[in-house]
């Protein structure tokens, strides 16, 4: 799917997301248009998503990150599909991310939030929906490690 030289442009934009096609054909040992026509196979193969920025939560006023587990009666669902309790979290512009468990929950969602009192707020809306039948919210204390960069490094070796 992938060679050598795609793997080396991953592992550099990884590290330097805004490095420039002239610059990556410097340190990939490539010519430059080689690497735009392997970026653009890359991106139509849908291996690069996007290109996006990283933004500091905190210094943008969301001070607190929780995740919350979601159980619901998803029998209901088959039935009344417009009742989908994932499009009306899609709809929360606080949610983050929203992943489908197996297990004793059936969902995990990551919120950020400029307080307590917005936390509380998106818990109330989440219990409202229909098909909710508990939730667990747990928030972050503290931040130790956020990389997502790493597991993609390690597989690209």
């Amino acid at each position: 799917m992938i060679d050598k030289k795609d793997r080396k442009i991953l592992v550099e934009l990884l590290k330097h997301g805004r490095k420039s096609f002239a610059d990556l054909a410097r340190s990939c040992k490539m010519t430059r248009q080689s690497i735009f026509s392997r970026i653009k196979s890359l991106k139509r193969k849908g291996i690069i998503k996007d290109f996006t920025v990283n933004l500091n939560q905190k210094k943008l006023g969301l001070d607190l990150k929780a995740y919350i587990l979601i159980s619901a009666d998803l029998s209901g669902y088959l039935k009344h599909p417009d009742k989908n309790p994932i499009t009306n979290l899609r709809l929360l512009p606080q949610v983050s991310q929203i992943h489908r468990l197996y297990g004793r929950f059936d969902f995990l969602i990551e919120v950020l939030v400029k307080d307590i009192n917005e936390l509380s707020n998106i818990v109330g809306k989440i219990h409202k929906l229909e098909m909710v039948t508990k939730t667990e919210t747990t928030i972050v204390h503290q931040n130790i490690k956020n990389n997502t960069q790493h597991p993609f490094e390690n597989a690209l070796k």
